[in-house]
């Protein structure tokens, strides 16, 4: 049976041995499992589910994708132009992501090219700190979006850096949410 072991464990930053260490089991079990070189009992499935803080169902591949709403468009600055008021478009995907969202790039912005598909995962609040170091969406306190690179600053804001040369660094920036950039796709 297919299950979504791998992505759940990767969307948590987990490796085969942090995971296998909250399951008590070794990390070539949890590879065997991920890779359905081994059969995934209910038991594994529930010991699993637990220690990735989901339900058990959720680690069970299914057909078909998952609706993701497009909130904007990025511009050639990194700034989001939302879609309040008009018509929301979605994208149909499987994606590993709870809590999706997506954006398409106007212009090239640093290494990602005009036309290009972001989908990010909102974080919850506690897991703000997976977030540093990563290319993210995030939404300021005053309702702006930007596509930029966050680092945890010393205080409680973010540093958000813009991916093309000569754009404003915001520092000590106060953050509404974060969402990582866990995939791209691009249409040709």
């Amino acid at each position: 049976m297919e299950t979504r072991i791998r992505e759940f464990r990767k969307l948590r930053g987990l490796t085969l041995k942090e995971l296998a260490d909250k399951i008590s089991t070794t990390p070539q079990t949890v590879q065997r499992l991920e890779t359905a070189n081994m059969t995934v009992s209910t038991d594994w499935l529930e010991k699993i589910a637990n220690a990735l803080n989901i339900e058990p169902a959720d680690l069970i591949a299914r057909p078909g994708g998952r609706e993701i709403p497009v909130i904007g468009r990025v511009m050639q600055n990194g700034r989001v132009l939302t879609s309040e008021g008009k018509q929301v478009n979605v994208l149909h995907l499987h994606v590993p992501a709870d809590n999706p969202v997506a954006v398409q790039l106007d212009a090239r912005v640093g290494l990602y090219d005009a036309g290009t598909i972001l989908v990010a995962n909102r974080l919850k609040e506690a897991d703000y700190t997976r977030a540093h170091g990563a290319d993210c969406l995030v939404q300021m306190k005053d309702g702006q979006i930007r596509f930029t690179r966050v680092i945890r600053s010393n205080g409680n804001g973010w540093t958000l850096v813009p991916h093309d040369a000569g754009a404003e660094v915001a520092y000590d920036a106060e953050v509404s949410w974060i969402a990582p950039v866990v995939m791209s796709l691009r249409y040709f």
